[in-house]
C-alpha cells in the first residue's frame, strides 16, 4: 500500500512570533541642569555687582559714636512676696437673743445690703411680753387721766375754800382739808406719770428684744459662710454641741487685700503707698494693679517676717478671699539713690536747626533726627536729656547736607598698623 503524497503545507503558522527588544531609556544628564543654574547664578551676580555696589559705593560716609550711660534706673533685684487674698471687712453675724431659727433668707454667695434681714429666730414668747408692757402702759395712761380729773376737782375746792375764809363763811379746819386734797391730788398725778414712763420704758425694752430676734446685715457684702439652718438652736455665745453661735459668715468684696510676709532683711524696700502688681495662681498671666494699704507695725518674732496688706486698684469678679496670691513690689524711689541715667554724646554730634538742639542717629543705614537738650558740657563730651539708648550710634560732625531719612553708611575706621 502507498502512501498519500506530501502535500506543500504553510509552515508559516509553526514560527513563534519574536518579541521586539524594548528600546533602552535615554539617559539623563544632571550635569546639565547644574551648569545651567550655575550661569543664572552668575548672571545674577554679576548684576548685583553691576548695579548694588556702585549705590553702595555712592552713599556718603560718615563718622559715628556710641551714647554713653552713667547710672542706672534699673533696680538691681525686684522685690516679691507670696501670700492670700483676704478681706479686711468681714464678720460672723449672730443673733443676740436665744432661739431655734425659724427663717433663713440667704445662701452661700447671696449679697446683702446693710440692714437686711438674714434670719429670725423664734419671736412667739417676745411678743407676748411686748403684748403685755403694752397693756401697763395703757392702763398707766388710764390712772393719770383719772388723777388728772381729780387734781382739776381739787384745784377748784382750794380756789373756792380760799375765798370763803377770810369771811370766815368755813372754818380753818375746812380749808386745810381742802388743801390737803389737792396736794393729794398733785403727787397722784405725778405718780401716774412716772408709771407711764415707766411703762413706755417696758414697751421699749419689748421692742428691742422683739428687734433681738432678727438677725440683719451689719454693712454691704457677700455670704461666704452658713453655719446654721432651720429648727437649730442659736445663742449670742453657745456653749452645747445642739446649738451655734454665729449664722452666716458675711464679707465685703471691696476690701479684699492680699497678705503677704516680708522677711526683715527686705522690710526696707517697701513703704506705704508703694505701687505694686499681684498675679494669681489660679488666673496665670492676669496682672492687677495694687498698692500698699498697710504695714502692721509688728513684727513676727518666730518668723522674722513683717506682715503687710496690698490693696487691688482694679479687680474683676473672679478675685476671690482665700485665694493664692504672688505681689512684686515696684521699686522705692529715695532721694540718695543715683536712679536718674545721664547720657554723654561727643559734642561735635549736637547740631543747632530751628532754635534747638538736634542729633543724628544711624538705624540701619538710615539718618533719624532726635531732639536733645544739651544739660551741660565737659571737654568735648555734652551732657544730654533725650529718647536715646545704649545702643544709638550719633552720626559725628554731621555734614550739612544730611536730613532725616537719608541713608548713609558708617565709614570703618583702619586700623593703624604698628610701626617696625
Amino acid at each position: 500500500m502507498t502512501a498519500p503524497p506530501i502535500r506543500d503545507a504553510d509552515v508559516s503558522v509553526l514560527t513563534l512570533p519574536r518579541e521586539e527588544s524594548p528600546q533602552e531609556p535615554r539617559k539623563s544628564r544632571p550635569w546639565l541642569r547644574w551648569v545651567g543654574a550655575s550661569i543664572v547664578c552668575s548672571g545674577c551676580l554679576a548684576g548685583l555687582f553691576y548695579w548694588v555696589l556702585p549705590e553702595l559705593s555712592s552713599l556718603p560716609e560718615v563718622d559715628t559714636a556710641p551714647v554713653r550711660i552713667v547710672g542706672s534706673a534699673t533696680p538691681s533685684s525686684l522685690l516679691s512676696a507670696s501670700g492670700y487674698v483676704v478681706a479686711q471687712r468681714q464678720a460672723s453675724v449672730a443673733s443676740k437673743g436665744t432661739g431655734r431659727l425659724e427663717y433663713l433668707a440667704v445662701s452661700v454667695g447671696s449679697r446683702v445690703t446693710t440692714g437686711d434681714i438674714i434670719a429670725r429666730v423664734q419671736q412667739d414668747d417676745v411678743q407676748a411680753v411686748q403684748r403685755q408692757v403694752q397693756a401697763r402702759l395703757d392702763v398707766a395712761k388710764a390712772a393719770l387721766t383719772n388723777a388728772q380729773a381729780e387734781q382739776r376737782d381739787a384745784r377748784l375746792s382750794y380756789a373756792r375754800a380760799e375765798a370763803l375764809l377770810p369771811n370766815q363763811f368755813i372754818s380753818q379746819a375746812e380749808f386745810d382739808t381742802t388743801a390737803t386734797r389737792l396736794r393729794r391730788a398733785e403727787a397722784t398725778v405725778r405718780s401716774a406719770a412716772a408709771a407711764i414712763t415707766a411703762a413706755e420704758a417696758d414697751v421699749q425694752t419689748a421692742d428691742v428684744m422683739l428687734e433681738n430676734t432678727l438677725i440683719r446685715a451689719p454693712f454691704d457684702g457677700t455670704v461666704l459662710k452658713k453655719f446654721a439652718e432651720i429648727g437649730e438652736v442659736v445663742a449670742p455665745m453657745a456653749s452645747s454641741a445642739s446649738s451655734r453661735g454665729a449664722v452666716v459668715l458675711i464679707a465685703d468684696m471691696n476690701s479684699l487685700a492680699v497678705e503677704t510676709e516680708i522677711s526683715e532683711s527686705s522690710f526696707s524696700q517697701i513703704a506705704q503707698g508703694q505701687s505694686a502688681e499681684i498675679t494669681l495662681d489660679a488666673l496665670q498671666g492676669k496682672h492687677y494693679p495694687a498698692t500698699v494699704e498697710q504695714i502692721v507695725p509688728t513684727a513676727d518674732r518666730s518668723k522674722g517676717t513683717v506682715l503687710a496688706k496690698v490693696r487691688f486698684v482694679e479687680r474683676d469678679e473672679r478675685v476671690l478671699p482665700e485665694m493664692s496670691a504672688k505681689v512684686s513690689f515696684s521699686p522705692v524711689a529715695r532721694p540718695s539713690d543715683s536712679t536718674a541715667p545721664r547720657l554723654f554724646v561727643p559734642s561735635s554730634a549736637l547740631v543747632q536747626k530751628n532754635g534747638r538742639s538736634i542729633l543724628y542717629v544711624l538705624e540701619n543705614g538710615v539718618a533719624r533726627e532726635v531732639s536733645v537738650e544739651e544739660l551741660s558740657r565737659s571737654g568735648g563730651d555734652s551732657d544730654v536729656r533725650g529718647t536715646l539708648t545704649a545702643s544709638s550710634q550719633v552720626i559725628l560732625a554731621p555734614p550739612p547736607s544730611l536730613h532725616a531719612g537719608m541713608n548713609v553708611r558708617s565709614r570703618i575706621p583702619q586700623r593703624e598698623e604698628p610701626q617696625p
